[in-house]
């Protein structure tokens, strides 16, 4: 996450988080329905959201045209856009609205309801996490009072977003395999809730949270910690879509590539079966901003992905 400016607009803040991600990962897999005799389609878009690249105008033009040509009613969208209204409905958190729009991910959900996409599922609900987070991402040691919406931001907030979708979760009933998943992802969640200090520290401001946990010099570490510890309800979220759509629907989930790889080990697990997966190839690159979005590799080098072709979607869109 990068480049991010604030604006006030009359009650609200505007926080406009500029990530140009891309699509760097395509999975494609499918389930046989013995009783109904047809097969459902999942298709995975993984997104890596920390570049701006010049191939993302090209490929949000692409993904239109290739969606563009789905039959609607047989089509489940599902995805995770921190633009557009989310779990219940959510938009924002209070006064402070995020626009990521320029990516592919960004305004996404609204983009194609607007298109005639009735079935359409946005899995996002982290926007007070994004919010009063984005503005400290490139600015680690700059004075974290200063940014308006660290500042009026609560972690109260934070825990309050998650115990919404982790109730939410806890009353998926999808199986035996696919229900004992959720309980080890609420588990894990629900101790790093403890070990984050969330609830003991919930009257808290997110700056003077950061400020008496953190230093300058590892601040990055909790921050990537408190943006991602609980995306495994992401991924639950997206498994429960799926499985859940109408019969003979096919689905099209475009989110984070870890989201992308989590969900299709899941998916194998309840007997969908990998029939194409793109070659993804990764490249090591010398920054000086850290390696937000992406992995560390060896020497200190950042390890970030090249775009994928999306030409391949027409064999099965």
């Amino acid at each position: 996450m990068k480049n991010f400016t604030r604006s006030i607009i009359i009650s609200f803040m505007l926080i406009n988080l500029s990530v140009n991600g891309f699509i760097y990962d395509i999975r494609v897999m499918r389930k046989w329905d013995r009783k109904d005799k047809y097969y459902s389609y999942f298709i995975g878009l993984g997104d890596f959201h920390d570049k701006t690249h010049k191939i993302t105008s090209q490929q949000v033009r692409e993904l239109d045209a290739i969606m563009g040509k789905c039959k609607k009613d047989r089509t489940k969208v599902v995805v995770e856009d921190v633009s557009s209204a989310g779990c219940g409905g959510r938009k924002c958190c209070g006064r402070f609205f995020i626009n990521s729009s320029g990516g592919i991910l960004g305004g996404l959900a609204k983009k194609y309801r607007d298109k005639g996409f009735r079935f359409l599922e946005n899995v996002e609900y982290r926007y007070c996490r994004v919010a009063s987070l984005a503005p400290v991402v490139n600015n680690i040691h700059a004075n974290l009072r200063k940014f308006a919406s660290t500042s009026g931001i609560f972690i109260k907030n934070f825990e309050q977003e998650v115990q919404r979708v982790l109730k939410d979760v806890s009353r998926f009933n999808d199986g035996k395999m696919l229900n004992n998943w959720y309980k080890t992802c609420i588990s894990t969640i629900e101790n790093d809730l403890k070990r984050l200090k969330l609830r003991q520290m919930s009257k808290m401001s997110v700056a003077d949270y950061l400020y008496y946990n953190t230093n300058p010099t590892n601040r990055l570490g909790l921050v990537k910690k408190l943006l991602t510890f609980d995306s495994s309800l992401v991924d639950a979220k997206i498994v429960h879509s799926i499985i859940n759509s109408p019969k003979k629907q096919n689905s099209i989930v475009i989110a984070g590539g870890s989201h992308i790889r989590n969900v299709s080990n899941i998916l194998q697990t309840i007997g969908y079966k990998p029939i194409y997966n793109s070659r993804v190839i990764v490249r090591k690159e010398r920054v000086s901003n850290p390696c937000l979005g992406s992995h560390i590799a060896p020497g200190g080098f950042c390890a970030k992905p090249l775009p994928a072709n999306l030409k391949v979607l027409h064999n099965f869109l």
